[in-house]
């Protein structure tokens, strides 16, 4: 009978099970070229590893994220320049509209080209991207961000907050803008005004007749005139300039109900300076006597819903008989020519912001390219098995274990009679 224990069988098959098992990684490394990371042999490795792979996936989606910000912004891009162009052609119809020797027709004509500008305008400022964000809706999610009412004004319902995406741990870049600081509120000495409302000053002054803004001397052959201020409603804000001589009188009042004898009263208030008086006759008509030589009305402003062109008319008081007509100062075709201007400089404006954030989100990109080389190679580094330190320890595992079966046999192979020979 051989010689052997039920744990002397064990403890062989467990040296022969770890060893083989032990092979059978190191065999796999040396195969695949990749080290076996184990957390009691190498935690530190493991660390780093693990660092290393966060690093990774936080630079991919940064560089995700880059590539995605030039996408948009060159989208946008395209969007400013189209918005350019479409100025570019507002601004040669403001030139070649402003010819009081236009006729109906031709006046006609360019109300219809101003209109097809709008809704261009309107169409690009609601121009979605490619993943369907609007391009101006700001953080809103509005799907049509801008939207024309039938009396043809444009609102703006979009969010006044522009969307940003992270392109560097430390840097976030615009993805698109609000339409409020694109459309709607575009700067001016005398204040904001939208682009919208250029075009709609610009279809209201081909429908009036055009003047420079200011009338003729009203005291050319006679020390008096009647004005007649446009209806006001409920309520309106009615401004304007007289020029009485050397001295001018500024005239800004709120009119409730077509009673104008506050503007009456706020000229009066000057006469002593002015030598000029007013008195409202109650049909919107202020009647204008003095001792002067020279009189004249500039600078009109009608803030109200009650009337569509609002004017300031010289009439005749004999018939009634419209003399001239003095039409608000935004119908001017200088003040609209130069509103146009600055819009165009707004966007220009607007488009190098948009090329200095793709420029910042390319910087981006290539940094990110960069440091996911070098997190690579790191990676590659902890991962790579070391083929001679690996070849030489499976060489000495499998002489171990040629020498541990040949013991095993040996001893196996002996019977207590050998040993009591």
């Amino acid at each position: 009978m051989t010689i052997g224990t039920t744990r002397f069988f064990g403890n062989n098959s467990e040296l022969f099970s770890k060893l083989n098992t032990e092979l059978q990684s190191l065999q796999t490394q040396a195969g695949t070229g990749k080290a076996e990371l184990k957390l009691a042999n190498n935690i530190g490795d493991i660390s780093k590893l693990s660092a290393a792979e966060e690093k990774k996936s936080e630079t991919s989606q940064l560089l995700s994220n880059s590539q995605r910000a030039q996408t948009d912004l060159e989208i946008m891009d395209v969007a400013f320049e189209r918005l350019q162009n479409l100025l570019v052609r507002l601004q040669e119809l403001a030139v070649e509209s402003s010819n009081d020797t236009l006729t109906p027709e031709e006046r006609e004509r360019f109300v219809i080209e101003a209109s097809m500008i709008k809704t261009e305008l309107v169409d690009v400022a609601n121009q979605k991207d490619n993943f369907d964000n609007s391009l101006f809706g700001g953080v809103s999610g509005v799907e049509k961000p801008f939207q024309q009412g039938a009396n043809g004004k444009v609102t703006y319902l979009g969010s006044s907050l522009a969307k940003e995406i992270q392109v560097t741990p430390g840097l976030a870049v615009r993805q698109n803008f609000s339409g409020l600081e694109v459309f709607q509120k575009i700067n001016r000495p005398d204040g904001e005004f939208s682009v919208f409302e250029v075009v709609d000053d610009l279809i209201a002054s081909l429908k009036v007749d055009l003047n420079s803004g200011k009338s003729s001397n009203l005291f050319a052959s006679s020390q008096s005139a009647t004005i007649k201020l446009p209806n006001t409603g409920p309520k309106a804000n009615i401004s304007f300039t007289i020029e009485a001589g050397e001295k001018t009188i500024n005239v800004s009042q709120d009119i409730f109900g077509n009673d104008f004898s506050a503007v009456a009263s706020a000229i009066n208030s000057q006469t002593g300076a002015t030598g000029l008086t007013a008195n409202f006759n109650g049909n919107n008509e202020l009647v204008l006597t003095g001792n002067l030589n020279d009189l004249k009305i500039s600078e009109f402003k009608y803030k109200g819903d009650a009337v569509d062109d609002p004017t300031i008319l010289v009439v005749n008081p004999s018939d009634g008989t419209t003399k001239e007509s003095v039409a608000q100062k935004d119908f001017q075709s200088e003040i609209i020519r130069s509103k146009i201007s600055d819009s165009f400089e707004h966007f220009a404006t607007k488009r190098a912001e948009v090329s200095a954030a793709a420029r910042r989100a390319q910087s981006a990109e290539v940094s990110a390219q960069d440091i996911l080389l070098v997190l690579e190679e790191d990676i590659s580094e902890i991962k790579d098995a070391d083929l001679a330190t690996i070849l030489t320890q499976l060489e000495f595992l499998m002489t171990q274990k040629d020498a541990a079966q040949a013991t095993f046999t040996r001893v196996t192979s002996k019977s207590l009679f050998d040993f009591l020979s």
